[in-house]
């Protein structure tokens, strides 16, 4: 083992030498680190050519640098299969182990260790052959290419050569609307299988490396494009379309960033009209799709400025580096020629023979494909933005398909799906297989908005609780009563139950006093949220503004004679500002009515009896017959919200009344960031979503201006005073 290590190292152009030997200790196998030599004299070259382009994959932005050459583009892609083995050995790997842990004679190249084929690798090659309409191999064979890295222990690597196992194939897909749309077709020359190599791991010092052999021995697909791509842009959604390919059949994870997809670009540039290809170049290191087509970008710009200026012999066949911080292709090493690999056949594994009975199950047992699958949305009235949106992952294609399934309307289900579910999804960076809600409960929420049973802002309320807490929609609208009134005859009998009850009113209606549609109005939205008998009604009582506006309504619109009203006031020994008017000794502020205007005051303090003994003389005033009663309370930990909760719960209040300072900013923005805390969200409206009975937040707009109410079920709802 150490001595084909040795070879590799002492065989490399870049001659390097060992610090450290290779070995074996308790099954583990140790870093072989390697320290590189000082760099031999660089020869002279011409100054490169400045070159300087956008860094937006656009394929418009080279038409600018050069409109009399187009390029010529071909990818190799290759694709770790997620076998549960490697391909010729019995070794697990997994993603991030520890160096050296997944490793054995075989995939190490010990002398006299024979590899054996995982079956798996010809069933993974066989529906990704299928999947691309390739022409497949019944009879392939595996062959040696041989070089010499330090990652390579064998020295070679067994791949295919002349038979691979698929051929002359193609891929259909479709470009975002962003780029243009349209319709692409694009060749597929071969696939063919073989096994990965190790990893090397440089220092920062770049003094030396060290080897990990985990990964050696990986299955691997290799697909070979045609150079049917003449953008960057292209070349980035054929990469990505094979992403979803092999994801959609489940061979593979498809990841970049971890290593399962990487991508190596082949560029050339050629007169337009001419049907000789020019230099080839390849690029290495493209971590990502946009990456990628914006080092296609820039190499294309490259080659081109080189051409217009006569210095086209500078562009060789090389391999070249996306460097992402200078947004740059570097040489990297002169391209080897197929000569320089020394193909032979495989002694050690006989020839591949398949027949077609075992063909035609694996071509049966083929899912639904990303192509198909965008069609099937398009003949179901989708756009093509929704269509793009909802194929591109097959975890949301399922999650749509069922929702579908169990009688959703598709436009409404999409419309969900792409909004509010995806930008819970962005928020809380979460997959669709991690949230909490299911297809079922999304047909059953988009089924209740549409029938009338729930509002539609109502529903969103719903939605962001299914998502972050689980639940059923049936279970969350009882608990919750948030069930709309959309029956005529039952609004028409709590409209005649309200004029009834208030005779006065109405008849002072009657006679021009047309201001009392407000009342009527209120009172209407209180019967909705209550059965009619005695309540307790409890109003958040404090020296504010939005207090005494609070009291108003409340008075005015929400209690009944029958009902007991409760004035809750939350003391907080600890504030600041009980602290500072202390410390201050703030005047006691005279608070002559419980008009809105006038009632202003510091929290806490000598003013505090004052006011509570004003606002329960105030009610008395407003509505003799009531009973009213003033509690107290200190605050529970750090959270008033959940005083006020725990309290209103204690006491069982049917109806808590709160004045808010400001819009409703929950209705708008959605939802409350699960398992976070209230700093940042109203009282308001953290006592609306928490509550179990009727909760109204209520802004008092001027002396004669009305009211602005939200509850569970109306939203900014205007109630003219």
């Amino acid at each position: 083992m150490t001595s084909a290590i040795f070879r590799s190292i002492q065989m490399l152009p870049f001659c390097y030498h060992t610090t450290t030997a290779l070995f074996r200790r308790k099954n583990r196998i140790l870093f072989c680190t390697m320290k590189s030599t000082q760099a031999q004299s660089a020869t002279q070259e011409k100054p490169p050519a400045q070159i300087k382009v956008s860094s937006h994959p656009n394929a418009r932005a080279i038409d600018k640098i050069s409109k009399d050459y187009e390029a010529v583009i071909g990818i190799e892609t290759h694709v770790q299969l997620s076998t549960l083995t490697k391909a010729f050995c019995s070794c697990p790997y997994n993603y991030g182990s520890p160096p050296n842990t997944s490793v054995c004679p075989v995939c190490m190249g010990l002398p006299g260790a024979l590899p054996v084929l995982n079956s798996k690798v010809i069933e993974c090659a066989l529906k990704v052959g299928l999947a691309l309409n390739c022409k497949l191999s019944l009879n392939s064979k595996f062959d040696r290419k041989q070089y010499f890295y330090p990652d390579l222990p064998k020295g070679y690597q067994i791949s295919q050569f002349d038979i691979p196992i698929a051929t002359g194939g193609y891929i259909d897909l479709d470009l975002p609307l962003e780029y243009g749309g349209g319709h692409r077709k694009f060749g597929i020359t071969r696939v063919h299988m073989e096994e990965d190599a190790g990893k090397l791991l440089h220092s920062e010092s770049g003094s030396y490396s060290q080897v990990d052999l985990n990964r050696a021995g990986v299955p691997l697909l290799e697909i070979v494009s045609e150079p049917d791509m003449r953008t960057g842009i292209e070349a980035a959604e054929y990469a990505a379309e094979l992403q979803r390919l092999v994801r959609y059949l489940g061979v593979s994870n498809g990841n970049m960033q971890e290593g399962s997809l990487r991508c190596d670009v082949n560029v050339s540039i050629r007169p337009i009209g001419q049907l000789e290809f020019g230099t080839k170049v390849e690029i290495k290191n493209l971590n990502s799709f946009s990456s990628m087509g914006r080092a296609i970008d820039f190499e294309i710009a490259r080659q081109a400025l080189l051409l217009s200026q006569g210095r086209g012999d500078e562009i060789v066949q090389e391999t070249r580096l996306w460097e992402e911080g200078g947004q740059k292709t570097v040489t990297m090493r002169k391209k080897e020629g197929l000569a320089d690999y020394r193909y032979f056949p495989e002694p050690d594994l006989p020839g591949v023979s398949l027949t077609q009975e075992f063909v035609d199950s694996i071509h049966t047992s083929l899912p639904e494909l990303p192509e198909m699958k965008r069609r099937r949305y398009e003949q179901m009235g989708l756009s093509m933005q929704d269509v793009l949106f909802l194929a591109n992952d097959i975890n949301v294609a399922d999650f749509f398909d069922a929702t579908i399934a169990k009688g959703s309307d598709v436009k409404l289900a999409a419309n969900w799906i792409m909004g509010d579910i995806a930008a819970y999804m962005k928020n809380e960076k979460l997959t669709i297989n991690e949230i909490k809600i299911t297809p079922q409960e999304l047909s059953e929420l988009i089924g209740s908005i549409k029938s009338g049973t729930i509002s539609g802002k109502i529903g969103k309320e719903i939605l962001f609780e299914l998502l972050a807490k689980g639940g059923t929609v049936k279970g969350i609208i009882k608990e919750k009563d948030l069930v709309q009134i959309v029956d005529p005859a039952e609004i028409e009998k709590m409209v005649d139950k309200v004029l009834s009850e208030n005779p006065k009113q109405l008849e002072q209606y009657r006679g021009g006093k047309t201001k009392l549609q407000g009342f009527f109005a209120g009172q209407l939205f209180m019967v909705a949220m209550g059965d009619g008998s005695a309540r307790r009604v409890m109003v958040v009582a404090d020296p504010t503004r939005e207090s005494a506006g609070a009291l108003q309504y409340a008075l005015s619109h929400a209690v009944l004679e029958e009902d007991e009203l409760i004035l809750l006031h939350v003391e907080n020994p600890c504030s600041w500002r009980n602290t500072l008017s202390t410390l201050l000794k703030w005047p006691n502020l005279p608070v002559n009515s419980i008009s809105a205007s006038s009632t202003i005051g510091m929290e806490g303090g000598s003013n505090e009896v004052d006011f509570l003994d004003e606002m329960r003389y105030a009610c008395k005033l407003a509505q003799p017959k009531i009973r009213v009663r003033v509690e107290r309370s200190p605050i529970e930990g750090k959270e008033r919200a959940s005083t006020i909760l725990s309290q209103a719960k204690a006491m069982g209040v049917d109806i808590l009344v709160i004045g808010q300072r400001r819009s409703f900013s929950s209705a708008i923005l959605g939802y409350k960031r699960s398992g976070g805390s209230m700093r940042g969200i109203d009282t308001a409206e953290y006592l609306i979503e928490n509550s179990n009975f009727t909760c109204v937040a209520v802004q008092k707009k001027g002396q004669n201006g009305g009211y602005l109410l939200n509850s569970k079920t109306q939203k900014n709802f205007w109630l003219l005073a």
